[in-house]
């Protein structure tokens, strides 16, 4: 059925030519075939969902759990996976974007660079901000730059405790209050594409949550899971008359 909507569409592209000819326009055998291309790359729309919904779904999970002081006094060290150095994440909720040259060629970091990165990633609770992991930014960085996306969509990022305290049953130790972490999906790829890639990498923690449609990227060891299919909510019965 995919095939036959995409064959449709691409169809609908080629029988478009000759209008866009006769208007002046041009639309060219290699143009077509970009267009075709990008039309089997989408990947269907994930569903929406808050940031709320993807702390209880991932602060349910113990492969997230750490404790916290003990970790601050190991924090990983930089790790080039390959990627350009340059960076552009989204934050739909704040409505902001930043791309930000984070690494020079030289291989040194710019810390400028990576405090506008770690704004982006505050606690969208609080509004503060922690200086986010270099090796996270390096594993999102390779994940940009193998998907070709011109930018990362991040659904959350830092959280601090007080955040993790308003969500029932959250867990008082997760990556993510440490600035280690960050959920994210990548436009036009599906969840499992982006899952399989970032575990191939083998540089931290992969979370498939498969229904939520999102990735849970990590700076802590390398592991990977996925999220349990969720129990249909049962409806409440309605009162009796």
């Amino acid at each position: 059925m995919v095939k036959q909507v995409l064959l449709a569409a691409a169809l609908a592209l080629l029988c478009a030519a000759p209008a866009r000819r006769a208007a002046g326009g041009e639309v060219s055998p290699d143009e077509f075939m970009d267009r075709f291309s990008a039309l089997l790359d989408t990947a269907p729309e994930p569903p929406e969902v808050s940031e709320a919904e993807v702390v209880e779904l991932e602060e349910g999970d113990p492969e997230t759990y750490i404790f916290v002081r003990g970790a601050l006094a190991h924090p990983p060290a930089p790790q080039n996976l390959g990627g350009d150095g340059r960076l552009t994440l989204a934050r739909p909720g704040f409505r902001e974007v930043v791309t930000a040259r984070y690494r020079g060629a030289d291989g040194a970091y710019a810390g400028a660079e990576i405090a506008r990165l770690s704004r982006l990633l505050r606690c969208s609770r609080t509004g503060k901000q922690a200086e986010v992991s270099i090796k996270l930014l390096e594993i999102l960085d390779a994940v940009e730059d193998r998907f070709g996306s011109p930018r990362l969509l991040v659904l959350s990022g830092y959280r601090t405790p007080r955040f993790n305290r308003e969500v029932p049953g959250a867990a008082r130790r997760s990556l993510h209050m440490l600035g280690w972490a960050a959920d994210i999906r990548v436009p036009g790829r599906t969840h499992t594409e982006v899952a399989e890639f970032a575990a191939a990498l083998a540089a931290g923690g992969v979370g498939h949550y498969e229904e939520a449609g999102f990735v849970h990227l990590d700076a802590g060891r390398a592991r990977t899971w996925k999220a349990p299919r969720q129990a249909p909510r049962k409806k409440s019965p309605r009162p009796a008359k």
